[in-house]
C-alpha cells in the first residue's frame, strides 16, 4: 500500500513540477537570502523564475517533505519572483494548490517565506528578518505583488497569470 501511495504522489509531482531545471544560487558577497518554510505537515516545493516580470524560466528546488524549509540566495536589488506549491496525498485523490509572489529582495537581508494552507488555499506570508549585521527585533511584512498561476506549455513559462 504504502508502494503505491508513493508512486502516485511521485507522479502527481512530476505532472506539477514538469521538467524544471535546478536552481543556481548567486555567488556574490551581497546576496539575499530567502528561507522557503511550510507551517504543516505536508509536502511543498518551492520554484524560482528567471524571468521575474511572467514568471518564466523556472528552477525548482528540493521538495520538502520531512524537511520544514530550505534556504537559498538569490540576486539582490531585482525583482524575484517564486512560487509555493503544496500538496497532499488523500488515498484515492491527491490535494494541491499553489501561491506566486514577486518583490525586491534587498542586498544581504534574509527573508522568510511562509506557506500556509487554509480551506485548500496556498497563501505565502513574506517577511524580512533584517541582516545579519543589524537583525530586526520583530519580522516586516515584506511588500509583494500576488500572481494567479497558470500551467505554462514549457518549463521556459510564462506561469503568471493575469
Amino acid at each position: 500500500m504504502k508502494f503505491s501511495r508513493t508512486l502516485i504522489l511521485g507522479a502527481c509531482s512530476l505532472a506539477i513540477t514538469g521538467c524544471a531545471t535546478t536552481y543556481q544560487e548567486p555567488s556574490q558577497a551581497d546576496a539575499a537570502t530567502v528561507v522557503f518554510r511550510k507551517a504543516g505537515d505536508f509536502t511543498a516545493q518551492a520554484f524560482i523564475y528567471g524571468g521575474a516580470a511572467e514568471c518564466t524560466e523556472r528552477h525548482r528546488l528540493p521538495v520538502m517533505d520531512t524537511a520544514k524549509e530550505i534556504t537559498r540566495k538569490v540576486t539582490p536589488d531585482a525583482p524575484l519572483s517564486f512560487s509555493m506549491f503544496y500538496t497532499k496525498n488523500m488515498l484515492v485523490t491527491e490535494k494541491f494548490c499553489v501561491d506566486t509572489l514577486t518583490f525586491t529582495p534587498a542586498a544581504t537581508h534574509r527573508y522568510v517565506a511562509l506557506l500556509s494552507v487554509t480551506d485548500g488555499r496556498c497563501h505565502i506570508d513574506l517577511n524580512d528578518m533584517g541582516t545579519p549585521a543589524a537583525p530586526l527585533a520583530s519580522p516586516a511584512p515584506v511588500s509583494s505583488t500576488e500572481h494567479t498561476w497558470k500551467r505554462a506549455m514549457s518549463e521556459q513559462g510564462p506561469f503568471c497569470g493575469s
